[in-house]
């Protein structure tokens, strides 16, 4: 366990779980937080307007800061599916443009690009040059052209739990005046990340995984760069200049500067954006560094100990390890099988495809990983 922090969650009732990757928990700091938003609501008498303003300023500055973004560069959504979209829907792409993907991405990051076939938008899927399905950064950079339009990938893997380090597919995407759509849901809260150094165009995550945050709500991150190449599709209210005073607005529209255009609407929606401030500020305290040598460390002693029969199935090289230690036994079905004792055992992992996905987090523990080896056994 990573020293002091098991205290500040909710018992696990005799659950191992290591299943940060499908829903983190709140920390208890979220919870309570979440019933004081409920309690507002149930005298809403108690909500003024700076409740409107103090939840969305704190949540847009502390995912900056844990992101290494501008604020202005921040907005809030409803999840990483959200941002995709606005980027799909906001570039002008046609009959000759080309859209590159890595091989199995999640599908929030595939059918947007999928839907603008219809368009006459090409789809380039790039294969994976990995034993373990993972499509490496210098693959995917050789894939992009001169029609080439968006690079989308995920920073790292649901399926196999590789990460993807954008440097190079920024460089290749930059020569051809390409964007890169990076999808960090698996990736935000346990991977260091400076986007204002990395020359990611959009990052996109939900909040639900190793943000620790609610289910419904995300964040998008965009580069000043790509917001001048981006049409808005939908117009929150809020993110227009003057539109606070109802009773003037304005004769001529104009969006305020920053990404908060693509906030969701009703931005400060206080069920999740109150709750998702204490996460986000646990994690700020902790840092994402903590957490993924927390994390690799317990990956390391099931590596160390895995019984006979069974392998790891994700990149372990250092350029492409992660959090995330996918397994899996010499067939389906004795991974499956392998799945079945685990959740018989109160072991909480995923299988994903014929991977059993390991993702533990700061609450995780030495014994944690025991357990799983023992049921595996």
């Amino acid at each position: 366990m990573a020293p002091g922090w098991a205290e500040r969650f909710a018992p696990f009732e005799g659950v191992a779980y290591l299943d940060a990757a499908s829903q983190g928990p709140i920390p208890l700091a979220a919870s309570r937080a979440g019933r004081e938003a409920l309690a507002l609501k149930e005298r809403p008498w108690r909500i003024s307007s700076a409740t409107y303003v103090s939840a969305v300023s704190e949540a847009r500055a502390l995912a900056a800061r844990l992101l290494g973004a501008r604020e202005e560069a921040v907005a809030l959504v409803t999840g990483a599916g959200q941002v995709v979209n606005a980027v799909a829907r906001g570039l002008d792409l046609g009959e000759g443009d080309e859209v590159v993907l890595a091989r199995h991405e999640f599908p929030s990051n595939v059918l947007p690009w999928r839907w603008l076939a219809r368009r006459g938008v090409a789809i380039r899927v790039v294969e994976p040059d990995h034993p373990a399905g993972a499509v490496s950064a210098e693959r995917l950079a050789e894939a992009v052209g001169p029609r080439t339009r968006v690079v989308a990938f995920a920073h790292v893997s649901y399926l196999h739990g590789g990460r993807l380090e954008p440097g190079p597919v920024v460089e290749a995407a930059r020569r051809f005046g390409a964007i890169t759509v990076v999808d960090g849901s698996q990736a935000a809260g346990a991977l260091p990340f400076d986007f204002g150094g990395s020359g990611v165009d959009v990052y996109a995550a939900s909040a639900y995984k190793h943000l620790l945050g609610p289910y419904g709500c995300g964040l998008g991150l965009f580069s000043a760069q790509v917001l001048d190449r981006l049409a808005v599709g939908d117009v929150n209210w809020l993110a227009v200049k003057g539109a606070e005073d109802y009773d003037h607005l304005p004769a001529h529209i104009e969006l305020k500067a920053g990404a908060q255009r693509y906030d969701a609407h009703e931005t400060a929606a206080f069920f999740n954006l109150l709750p998702f401030v204490e996460s986000l500020r646990l994690l700020l305290e902790a840092t994402p560094a903590a957490v993924q040598a927390h994390a690799r460390a317990l990956g390391d002693r099931l590596l160390a100990r895995l019984p006979p029969g069974f392998a790891a199935a994700s990149p372990l090289e250092p350029a492409a390890r992660s959090h995330l230690l996918c397994l899996r036994a010499q067939s389906s079905a004795g991974t499956l099988a392998a799945y079945e004792r685990l959740r018989a055992a109160k072991v909480w992992v995923s299988l994903r495809g014929d991977r059993i996905r390991v993702s533990p987090h700061l609450y995780s523990t030495d014994e944690d990983a025991d357990r799983l080896l023992a049921a595996l056994s």
